[in-house]
């Protein structure tokens, strides 16, 4: 039996409602009072693959490249992140974390870990286990291939 209309706009409903409540739940934690998700994800990338180029980064989050320059620039700002000039092609500029950046991205990540922890309490292991391979299919589906 396929999904009616409506529960294609449920699944949509729910995803949304978990990406506001980790909004919510990262403004009242005081590890993350100025990051945004965006921040937060670039984050969560960065501590898979850096060092790394933003085009390369781009691409691996599937975010237009201007928008993602905005993201590293605010991060650098931040002075979470910092660009180094490749010493073989000065053209390339790899992101790599600065020592604050590093402890904040670390702690970004076992938030992260524990937040979807807590949202899945709700779930037996064996549901957990087959949403994470559903989710995983369905990102594969649209070209990620998260690490």
């Amino acid at each position: 039996m396929a999904l009616t209309e409506k529960a294609y706009l449920q699944i949509n409903q729910a995803l949304f409602s978990l990406t506001h409540a980790y909004e919510s739940r990262m403004a009242t934690d005081g590890n993350y009072e100025s990051l945004s998700l965006a921040d937060c994800s670039v984050l969560m990338v960065l501590c898979q693959f850096a060092p790394i180029t933003a085009a390369r980064l781009a691409e691996i989050m599937d975010i237009n490249p201007g928008t993602i320059s905005v993201y590293v620039q605010r991060l650098v700002k931040k002075g979470l992140i910092q660009r180094e000039q490749d010493a073989d092609d000065r053209r390339n500029w790899w992101l790599t974390f600065t020592e604050t950046g590093q402890s904040i991205a670390k702690s970004v990540v076992v938030g992260a870990a524990d937040y979807t922890r807590d949202f899945l309490s709700a779930l037996d292991e064996e549901e957990k286990e087959t949403l994470h391979q559903l989710l995983l299919k369905a990102s594969h589906s649209l070209g990620f291939n998260w690490q």
